[in-house]
């Protein structure tokens, strides 16, 4: 199954988490701003004002009292005389102190002077900390979980509104293809169109359309099987019936016998190459469960098939059983797709042998032929691609290896090609 890890759904979760952390953090920057002009700018300016006030009234009054209010306390101290100061407090230096300690408080602490006199104010931050929360932090967290409530139900209202989309996404990933019916599809999809929009609408009459176009299809390809499966067969067994007749003459010239074997061979092939494009036109055929096929058993017969063939061009045909082997497949597809490497095998080897070897999960069929360039093995299993020097070594359609890729594929078998150029090409097909 495909996992879909960027589906609407999962960008929308993302884009709304952004958000939301974004904001989060908008918020805090605020809530830290606030608290940071609040107790310290304010503050601090509020303290210089204070002095200045105070130094100004104190010029024209040297007896001028201290302020002295719910949140501000004043201390005056000269060079002469400093007991009116809190000892704590003596040792700063103008400017701002910040914090301080004072019995169990700590209030912020700003140091001027003039002349000779020397002014200590301090403030009690506790009330400045309570104002801030109540008009700055306090709001600003409210209108924080405000924000966070109605990115959920954007998110649930956003959710709601695309989940059609994913039903239907849902829908076509677990929809099971070969074995439903246009009835049965056209029936969920119906379900679906209930809760959809008018997007969603549109997707499902796409889909509808593209079914029935592909039905037609593949009922158009069903109908061209059927007949051509009976128009070419005909002939080719007329074909066959002539030369078996020309070839019970025994009176004919050797040379012409020869002939006739090759043209019968000829034949033979055309047949099979028939019978495997119907059969894999008809991919239902395919798939049968709960067939095995023991290769012990197949290989020899498939060997002797074409040994004719291999007679011919002076091929050794060699079998190694290094293994018991069953496959779980119809045994005509086992036979197209060793056949096919057989021929192939055989068709670009000059001279040498073919050697297939069953092993416990897979089948080697390695021969001594021409070999193969990494460029043409790279094309090696497109349809009707053949190399230079294999147009010039031996017949054929350049349909074998796109065969038994298609096979493999099929069933989900590996296959793996090494060769190299002037020694030969060894194919394996792993079953497991």
């Amino acid at each position: 199954m495909i996992i879909r890890n960027r589906g609407l759904v999962a960008k929308l979760g993302r884009v709304l988490f952004l958000q939301v952390a974004l904001i989060s953090a908008t918020v805090a920057a605020g809530i830290y701003v606030t608290n940071t002009i609040v107790q310290d700018s304010l503050v601090n300016e509020a303290l210089e004002n204070e002095a200045a006030h105070f130094w100004g009234l104190y010029r024209e009054n040297p007896r001028q009292a201290l302020p002295n209010t719910a949140n501000m306390l004043g201390y005056l101290g000269t060079d002469e005389d400093m007991s009116g100061v809190p000892e704590q407090f003596r040792n700063y230096v103008p400017g701002f102190a910040g914090r301080v300690q004072l019995d169990d408080v700590e209030p912020i602490l700003y140091v001027t002077e003039y002349d000779q006199a020397r002014l200590y104010l301090i403030f009690a931050s506790e009330n400045v900390s309570e104002l801030a929360f109540f008009f700055g932090i306090l709001p600003l967290s409210i209108a924080l979980v405000f924000i966070y409530g109605l990115s959920f139900l954007t998110y649930r209202l956003s959710h709601r509104a695309i989940s059609p989309i994913v039903q239907l996404a849902d829908y076509l990933e677990k929809f099971p293809f070969e074995k439903a019916s246009k009835e049965s599809s056209t029936q969920d999809l119906q379900k679906l169109r209930t809760r959809a929009n008018a997007e969603v609408d549109v997707m499902i009459d796409a889909i509808d359309s593209f079914t029935e176009r592909l039905d037609a299809y593949i009922e158009r390809e069903r109908i061209f099987t059927r007949d051509a499966s009976h128009e070419l067969r005909t002939p080719i067994a007329v074909f066959k019936g002539s030369l078996d007749l020309l070839q019970r003459q025994s009176e004919r010239p050797q040379e012409d016998l020869r002939a006739l074997a090759r043209m019968r061979r000829t034949v033979e092939d055309m047949e099979g190459l028939i019978q495997t494009l119907l059969l894999l036109a008809r991919g239902e055929e395919l798939q049968q469960p709960g067939v095995r096929v023991r290769l012990n058993d197949l290989v020899p017969d498939l060997i002797d098939q074409v040994a004719p063939l291999a007679t011919d061009r002076g091929i050794k045909l060699v079998l190694v059983e290094s293994a018991e082997l069953w496959v779980q497949a119809p045994d005509r597809v086992v036979q197209i797709l060793l056949i096919n490497l057989l021929r192939n095998g055989i068709s670009y080897t000059p001279e040498g042998q073919v050697q297939v070897e069953i092993q416990n999960k897979a089948v080697t069929v390695k021969d001594t032929g021409i070999g193969m360039s990494s460029s043409e093995l790279s094309q090696a299993f497109e349809p009707f691609y053949r190399s230079e020097r294999g147009r010039s070594n031996s017949p054929g359609h350049g349909l074998g290896l796109s065969i038994v890729r298609r096979l493999v594929h099929q069933f989900e078998w590996k296959i793996s090609v090494q060769s190299n150029v002037g020694e030969g090409t060894e194919v394996t097909i792993n079953f497991a």
